[in-house]
Order: structure tokens, then C-alpha cells, then sequence
């Protein structure tokens, strides 16, 4: 019910979103490193965040009489809570995009994330925790900024982000419904729902853009749903400390993790700051190698899949073969890399992307709100 719920708000608000930030001139323009062809209205994900929303209501209805105690919903306010205020950053970020810095956007995401762990920290300073205790709050800090921000920036094209939360949210649901952890799954079913609501205005053609708004809000719920995969790291004091238990999560989530990380890396060697955007992901390498935007996105789906099956596997076994998978994955990502640099050389650098392909860049953690490939 939760996902028929999500998907219709879903289809059904993102009109209504597309009228509503043309009505107040909530738009990305063409310009700069952005070119799509056509003034686009913003605010897609507002349309996501609503059927989220009312999938997530439905079956918190329903579970509160069908559930046991401890499985409900009313456990996750404050993930709820979280969510919102990430949104509403967004959604800032979004009409002030302009002139809206990275600083804010940073310390908003900051401040959802805080909301999310409110219990936890409560606890650790009313208990006076130890310092393992408080490392691992640090961790679960880094693992949501690095999340948001990483499929924040693989927001650069027509549906590649909403394409690679698909993925990522299909591969959980497969991981977790062989556990007991009913309600991630369930969350997952949700987001995945309310996201193909979504990606029929955004693929191939752009209606309307998914926004920060989006981005970030999936981002977020990415993060709490991949966290019942890493359940475990820091929990043992020997060997790696629990660490395999990441690479799962880390596989699913491959390409926005790798393409961020890649970027960021290309930033720092050229001594370019890493909060602002450029159109150097792998999406606008493989546009300037030839390809075209939907060829490249769906490109990079295929790798997803394919990284996205090998965290499936990966979560089946343990000990060093975990390590074997994610250093072959890695290789495997390099090498791919390698090429697709290679044919963007060999394309020269009057190279662009075919006509009405369309590419852009992406708008980094904060500035002018990332590009998208033509509508």
C-alpha cells in the first residue's frame, strides 16, 4: 500500500510542483557552465518529498496496530524530523541559489543530521560516554554528510541521480528483506516509490529538475537505509574493527561515492576549491567523449548495476573477501575511468555534447544550484 501510495502523490504533485516554482520564478537558467537549452522550473523533489511523505504515513498508520512494539514507526520521529530539515535546506538553497553560499548548505545538512542522532547524543551526555562511544557519533556524522553531498553532486544530469537512487534503494531492499530490519525495507520500498514518481518528468526530457530540494532529502534517506547494512563496524576491538561490514553499503552506492570522490581528488590536485561545482564528473567526460547525456546516464546506471550486484554479493560472504570485491570494484572503476578520459582526449577539446543532448555541471556543496542536461 505504502509504495502505490508514494508513487501516485509522487506522479501526481510533481505537476503541481513544476506550476507552482514557475509561478515564483523558482527556475534554472541556461548559462555558464549549464547548458540545457530551455528556463526549467526547480522544485521536482518537493514532489518526491510528498510522496515520500504520505507513503511513509500510510503504513505508519497501518503499523502502529500491525506491528510489535519496538517495529512501529513512531520509533523514527527524529529520522522524520531530520528529513524535513534537510529538505528545508534544500528548499532554501533552491530559491536562493544565487547567492546562497556553501557555508549555510553545510551546516544545514549538519544540523539534520544532529536532529537524526538527538537520542543518541542525549544519552551519551547524560551517561558521560567513552570515547569509542563518541568516535563512532563522529563517524555516523561523516557517513550521512558524505552521502548527501555524493548523490547531491551526481545530481548532473537528466534522471542519472534519481536513476542511481533507484538502484541503490533495489539492491537495499533486496539485502534487507532477508533480515529482520522490516523498517529500513519498508522506507526503502517508499523512497524508491516516490523517486519513479518523479523520473518520468526528468527522463530523457527534463520537465522539471529534482533541485537540492530532492537531492539532498533522497541523500538523507540513503544514508539511513544503507546504515542496517553497516551495522557492526566499531562494534568488535579486533581485526578491522568491524570496517568489512561497510563495503556492502559502500558497493550499492558505488558510482555517486566513486564519481564524488573522483572529483573531489581532481580538485584538490589542481588546487581548486572542492565546494564548487564543475563539469568534470564521469557524466560530462563521457558527454564530451562522444555520447550522448541519455547515453551517458544510462552508461552509468549500467555500472551502478553492476557495483550495486557485487555489494549484494559482498554482503553474502565474509572476512578478506569482502576486501577482494571492493579492491577489484575499484580497479574496475579506474580502468573505466581511465577510458572514458581517454576518449574525451581523443575527442579534442572542441568536443561538447550532440545537439540536444544537453550537460551541465554540478553546483558542488554550495553556489549556483547544479546544471542539468537540456529539458
Amino acid at each position: 500500500m505504502g509504495f502505490l501510495v508514494a508513487l501516485g502523490t509522487a506522479l501526481a504533485a510533481v505537476p503541481l510542483c513544476r506550476v507552482l516554482a514557475a509561478r515564483f520564478g523558482i527556475v534554472d537558467k541556461p548559462g555558464g557552465r549549464k547548458t540545457h537549452e530551455k528556463v526549467t522550473p526547480l522544485l521536482g523533489g518537493m514532489g518526491v518529498v510528498a510522496g515520500t511523505m504520505a507513503g511513509l504515513a500510510v503504513v505508519w498508520w497501518r503499523s502502529e496496530t500491525d506491528l510489535p512494539e519496538g517495529l512501529r514507526f513512531a520509533d523514527i520521529t527524529f529520522v522524520i524530523a531530520g528529513s524535513l530539515v534537510i529538505f528545508v535546506i534544500g528548499l532554501i538553497d533552491d530559491i536562493f541559489k544565487d547567492s546562497m553560499g556553501f557555508e549555510p548548505k553545510l551546516l544545514g545538512q549538519i544540523v539534520g543530521v544532529l536532529v537524526l542522532m538527538l537520542p543518541s547524543l542525549r544519552d551519551l551526555v547524560s551517561g558521560g560516554g567513552t570515547a569509542d562511544q563518541w568516535l563512532y557519533q563522529l563517524f555516523f556524522l561523516g557517513w550521512y554528510l558524505t552521502i548527501v553531498n555524493s548523490f547531491n553532486f551526481s545530481d548532473n544530469m537528466n534522471g542519472l541521480m534519481s536513476g542511481l537512487s533507484v538502484i541503490s534503494f533495489a539492491a537495499a531492499i533486496l539485502y534487507l528483506s532477508n533480515t529482520d530490519s522490516f523498517r529500513s525495507m519498508t522506507v526503502a520500498v517508499v523512497l524508491l516509490a516516490a523517486v519513479l514518481g518523479f523520473m518520468p518528468y526528468n527522463f530523457p526530457r527534463s520537465k522539471i529538475f529534482l533541485g537540492d530540494t530532492g537531492s539532498m532529502f533522497i541523500g538523507f534517506w540513503m544514508a539511513w537505509v544503507q546504515f542496517d547494512l553497516v551495522k557492526g563496524f566499531m562494534a568488535v576491538s579486533r581485526d578491522d574493527f568491524g570496517a568489512q561490514h561497510l563495503i556492502p553499503a559502500v558497493l550499492i552506492m558505488g558510482v555517486p561515492l566513486y564519481d564524488a570522490a573522483f572529483v573531489v581528488f581532481m580538485r584538490i590536485k589542481e588546487r581548486r576549491p572542492v565546494y564548487l561545482g564543475d563539469a568534470y564528473h564521469l557524466s560530462h567526460r563521457l558527454v564530451r567523449g562522444g555520447f550522448s547525456a541519455s547515453e551517458a546516464v544510462v552508461i552509468l546506471w549500467g555500472l551502478a548495476l553492476i557495483l550495486a550486484w557485487l555489494g549484494i554479493l559482498a554482503s553474502k560472504i565474509d572476512g578478506g573477501y569482502r576486501y577482494l570485491i571492493l579492491g577489484a570494484s575499484f580497479l574496475f572503476m579506474v580502468l573505466v575511468t581511465r577510458k572514458i578520459i581517454d576518449m574525451e582526449r581523443l575527442a579534442g577539446p572542441s568536443a561538447g555534447p550532440r545537439e540536444g543532448s544537453g550537460s551541465a555541471a554540478d553546483d558542488g556543496v554550495g553556489g549556483p544550484n547544479g546544471a542539468h542536461s537540456a529539458p
